[in-house]
């Protein structure tokens, strides 16, 4: 046996080796995705198909950072191309063949030979970017990316080394290539960058339908308490495989931390720790993120144990993480949107909040008061019956859905819009814009209860599908084809979180739910409005709920553009605006300082815009509350109105027109 044939035989040992090594690594992970609950991901297979070729081939996402996007993107698709070199570099020297890259693809090679290049330009860009420049949120020191950096250069300059090396050298970097190439197979699936492989299937096997609809939950079930059964999240056997699979996909890069309002100003709560410290407890390692420390005290603190406990069954609230940091989301979904890779941390999060709230009964004092004003009154201020009919009163006549009438729009005002002085103000202007456009619309009067939403995402559920059932019996009652709404947190939770609730004979849900944005838009590009001033510049910020949740961005500005005003984009807008610190129920609860209206407001500022442009009572409860708090505000005071009450001010009130006749 000669050299080259020793070498032959000790190479393909190795990469046989290595294979066992990735295959054996990799049966682990699909083990502990299969563990967990199930849930279809089957649906919309069109579209899962098109997320593969624009996503994860496309790197879209990745691509939205400039320089480490484009780098990272050109070492993706150059590994993918070196996926092919390198099964054509094992059949020549394995087999002794001359490769399949021949005849029609002969050009290929040259095509691998300019993203060796590449490839080595993009590593030695996120190098710098990793260990010289780094960016505030990448506040992991990871060694792995700088293994998995070095392996990516190495197998591209061997790459270069077997194509243009002369004689034995060239062969020499061949099995050079192999052997590193083959040794990163088998480390990938031991490392962070398992994402290689596992991003490809979180991405297309995201949930697509109803995005972020909270999963129906049946209440009347019988837990077995025996088998570590619950109704939320609190042990990794409760989750379902697609959270798993997110798990083991995070890469902790820190856009979603970059993202997190929460974070932005102070909080424990960090995105990426809370995925990376369930990654960690997940592979038997001890997380060392901050809040995780604080969790590990709380633990230690109460006289947690988890001695002989699997890892499955062991307890994650405040042992892994930290129960603060669920109640400071303010479910925003900046950090879903962000993330390069798709994972959903809100779906984990939320399970949790749940847990909590229906398995322990550990409830924030604010939020308890809440529940108990709901169950008292009604109404989350705890107002009572008297505070509705008072505010119906102020409205006058307004038009209030008989049983069995049919009509085209029922116009629900929401606890918002019946409880709170300010909101009442968008309710007044709302029926005066129906009014002028002639809509055939009801109001449900002082039957409504509130829709649910934040308590749902507070973790009651149990009240939430109270609320749910009661408001479908109401719908149910009339007949109307849009469910018109002021508020985006009710946008969301009627037109996707109901669904569950709709009984079955109804054949799905009978009416289309629309903001009050998207009707009126719809009535000025057909009939216009009679009038409007010169607004001057009208800062607009998007709602979460309308934005990333639903997609609803141009509408608004449309009208304030209709109504006399000039548009002006905050520097965070559309599906990067920031949030204003109101969802998730974080309204109700006393925030620590800096609040995160108050980063928001400061922005505003900045704009120089006299006018504020909002669609969401949130949002304008808690920027105006921001706003007096900035520097020069007493100076340049901005006034906060919400998108219809600037189109009702571009209709002349009745009366007033009459006067004018006269």
């Amino acid at each position: 046996m000669n050299t080259q044939e020793i070498i032959r035989l000790v190479v393909g040992l190795y990469l046989v080796a290595t294979l066992v090594v990735f295959a054996r690594f990799v049966s682990q992970k699909i083990a502990f995705v299969r563990h967990g609950r199930p849930e279809s991901r089957a649906d919309h297979i069109g579209r899962r198909i098109a997320l593969f070729f624009i996503e994860v081939l496309g790197q879209t996402k990745v691509r939205r950072r400039l320089t480490a996007g484009w780098a990272h993107a050109l070492v993706f698709w150059g590994f993918l191309a070196f996926v092919v070199s390198t099964l054509n570099l094992l059949e020549r020297l394995a087999l002794g063949g001359q490769g399949f890259l021949v005849g029609p693809v002969s050009w290929f090679p040259t095509v691998v030979d300019i993203f060796a290049w590449a490839i080595i330009v993009g590593c030695v860009v996120l190098a710098v970017r990793r260990y010289v420049v780094r960016p505030q949120y990448l506040t992991y020191h990871s060694h792995e990316s700088g293994i998995v950096l070095a392996a990516i250069a190495v197998i591209a300059a061997t790459h270069l080394g077997e194509q243009y090396a002369a004689g034995a050298a060239s062969e020499y970097f061949g099995y050079a290539h192999l052997v590193v190439a083959f040794t990163f197979l088998a480390y990938v699936p031991t490392s962070k960058h398992f994402h290689i492989l596992g991003a490809p299937f979180s991405t297309v096997l995201q949930q697509l339908q109803d995005h972020q609809k909270m999963d129906y939950m049946d209440l009347e079930m019988e837990l077995d308490e025996s088998k570590g059964e619950a109704y939320g999240f609190n042990r990794l056997e409760h989750f379902g495989w697609p959270d798993r699979m997110d798990l083991l996909t995070c890469i902790e890069c820190g856009r979603c931390q970059e993202a997190c309002p929460a974070y932005a100003t102070g909080k424990l709560l960090s995105p990426r720790d809370f995925i990376v410290d369930l990654k960690y407890h997940a592979e038997g390692k001890v997380p060392h993120g901050k809040q995780s420390a604080v969790a590990r005290e709380a633990f230690v603190a109460a006289g947690g144990s988890v001695e002989g406990v699997p890892t499955e069954s062991q307890p994650l609230i405040d042992h892994v993480i930290a129960q603060q940091t669920l109640w400071e989301c303010t479910t925003c979904m900046a950090c879903v949107q962000a993330c390069p890779v798709d994972i959903d941390h809100l779906s984990m999060l939320l399970n949790m909040r749940r847990y909590q709230v229906l398995d322990v009964g550990e409830i924030e004092p604010e939020y308890q008061r809440v529940f108990t004003s709901m169950e008292r009154t009604g109404d989350p201020w705890g107002y009572g019956e008297h505070r509705k009919s008072e505010t119906l009163g102020q409205l006058g006549e307004v038009p209030v859905a008989e049983p069995g009438e049919e009509f085209d729009v029922l116009f629900w005002v929401g606890c918002w819009g019946l409880y709170d002085d300010r909101s009442i103000e968008s309710t007044s202007a709302t029926l005066k814009v129906l009014r002028h456009f002639d809509v055939d619309f009801r109001i449900l009067g002082d039957t409504e209860v509130c829709c649910g939403e934040n308590y749902r995402r507070m973790g009651n559920e149990l009240q939430f599908q109270m609320n749910a059932q009661t408001n479908m019996e109401l719908f149910g009652a009339v007949k109307f084809k849009r469910l018109v709404v002021t508020n985006p947190h009710c946008h969301q939770v009627f037109g996707k979180d109901y669904k569950d609730f709709v009984p079955e004979d109804w054949g799905g849900t009978p009416f289309e739910v629309v903001s009050v944005e998207q009707l009126v838009h719809e009535l000025v590009a057909r009939k216009g409005l009679p009038g409007g001033s010169d607004l001057g510049k009208v800062a607009y910020h998007d709602s979460c709920f309308y934005g990333r949740y639903n997609g609803i961005y141009n509408e608004q500005r449309a009208l304030v553009k209709a109504s006399g005003g000039q548009v002006v984009e905050l520097k965070r807008n559309r599906e990067h605006a920031f949030c204003c610190g109101a969802g998730g129920g974080n309204f109700w609860r006393e925030e620590k300082e800096p609040r995160v209206s108050w980063n928001r407001a400061a922005e505003i500022m900045e704009s120089g815009a006299p006018t504020l442009a909002v669609s969401c009572p949130f949002c304008l409860a808690m920027l105006e509350d921001g706003l007096k708090v900035q520097e020069g505000y007493e100076e340049h005071p901005v006034q906060v109105r919400h998108v219809v009450e600037i189109v009702a001010g571009a209709i002349p009130d009745p009366a007033g027109a009459e006067a004018a006749a006269d």
